[in-house]
């Protein structure tokens, strides 16, 4: 492998890390709003990357589809699991498993 194409390859390794660096940016903050909307307490302050792929959007260009996934409480002791989707930069999907309402 020539050095170019090398170049090229990390190049693009380094892009598609610093994309997902700020989607997860973008979806933490995310499920922290949604938590605060409805008085949950997002737990650790993180989401985990599930998983990636491409999918087309509503104006059919390519974009990655992340899945996310997170913690919350809504008494303090129990965690309940909670799941988010970003396509490119747009929340597409929450979901958020039943949990106690205190």
């Amino acid at each position: 492998m020539s050095l170019e194409w090398l170049l090229v390859v990390l190049l693009l390794g380094m892009i598609y890390w610093w994309d997902t660096s700020a989607a997860k940016d973008r979806a933490r903050l995310a499920a922290k709003q949604q938590c605060e909307l409805q008085d949950l307490q997002l737990l650790d302050d993180t989401v985990a990357l599930k998983k990636t792929r491409l999918k087309r959007d509503r104006r059919g260009h390519i974009s990655f589809l992340r899945q996310f996934t997170f913690e919350f409480s809504s008494d303090g002791e129990q965690r309940t699991q909670g799941e988010l989707h970003l396509l490119g930069k747009k929340m597409t999907h929450l979901h958020l498993e039943v949990h106690r309402i205190h």
